[in-house]
């Protein structure tokens, strides 16, 4: 940082600026290089890692598939994730309308969004209606060597 660079005044509580001398003196930087620091790891984490999926759950169904869910609703809706995915469909549209009417919800930056929670064959994803996937929530079913097998085994019977 130059002496030219813009200046800004910030008001922080006391317990904040003794954290912020504490980790500068600890990261041998001026409390101002450390604030900076921190402001700047705190907007990589927003921007680099807001539309990755780093939370993956993966859900053994009855018929041998395995249902794989990731997004960044993941671990906030509380949702029987083995269900079918018509009625899985339904609870996904369910919670939205819920979190609609809450703070939470701005969190999400859905302005100027039309959401959609949109079902293919063996798919659900929370979409922006005719555009994208919002990362919100996707839910995938995946054949496994199990169904397989057991798919055949049923046919045999017939």
């Amino acid at each position: 940082m130059a002496r030219n660079d813009p200046q800004m005044n910030l008001r922080v509580p006391m317990e904040l600026k003794e954290k912020i001398e504490k980790a500068a003196l600890d990261n041998g930087r001026t409390i101002t290089a450390e604030a900076v620091h921190r402001l700047e790891e705190s907007f990589l984490r927003t921007t680099n890692f807001s539309n990755i999926q780093a939370d993956v759950r993966i859900i053994p169904l009855h018929d041998g598939k395995k249902r794989v869910i990731y997004g960044k609703l993941l671990n906030t809706l509380d949702l029987d994730y083995t269900q079918e995915l018509s009625r899985l469909r339904d609870d996904i549209h369910l919670s939205l309308e819920v979190l609609s009417n809450s703070s939470f919800w701005n969190s999400l930056k859905f302005l100027n969004k039309d959401v959609l929670v949109y079902q293919g064959d063996n798919h659900i994803n929370v979409v922006d209606n005719g555009k994208k996937s919002l990362g919100w929530l996707t839910v995938e079913d995946h054949i496994t060597d199990e169904y397989m097998e057991n798919l055949r085994k049923k046919s045999d019977e017939d």
